[in-house]
């Protein structure tokens, strides 16, 4: 029989450490007005809040708290499940605008229908 045994001098007095995540992980303002902006268009494709946090794989709140701002911050990670769950790249959702009349891949003029 395996008996486990917690070495005496680990934590045992000890409160646990808050770790904060790295700036580095944070979205920039410009990004997360962009994300807000794509996850309220893509929660249209969807229908509903419910449905895009169910495509998503997050709580529905994580999604609602971040939009509306109560939730100001949050990580790239939301962007990459927003991506996702949008049928595109992170970069392309929280680019910049682009021109309608160009190529997105190669910036050349497209014709009018």
């Amino acid at each position: 029989m395996l008996t486990l045994v917690r070495p005496e001098d680990v934590g045992q007095d000890e409160a646990p450490s808050k770790r904060r995540r790295p700036r580095s992980t944070a979205l920039t303002d410009a990004e997360a007005m962009r994300l807000r902006a794509a996850l309220k268009n893509i929660k249209g494709l969807f229908g509903s809040w419910d449905c895009l946090a169910e495509v998503m794989g997050v709580p529905k709140t994580t999604i609602t708290n971040f939009v509306y701002g109560s939730h100001p911050s949050t990580t790239h990670g939301l962007a990459l499940r927003a991506a996702k769950a949008a049928g595109t790249t992170v970069e392309q959702l929280l680019g910049g605008l682009a021109a309608a009349d160009r190529c997105p891949h190669c910036g050349t003029t497209l014709e009018a229908p």
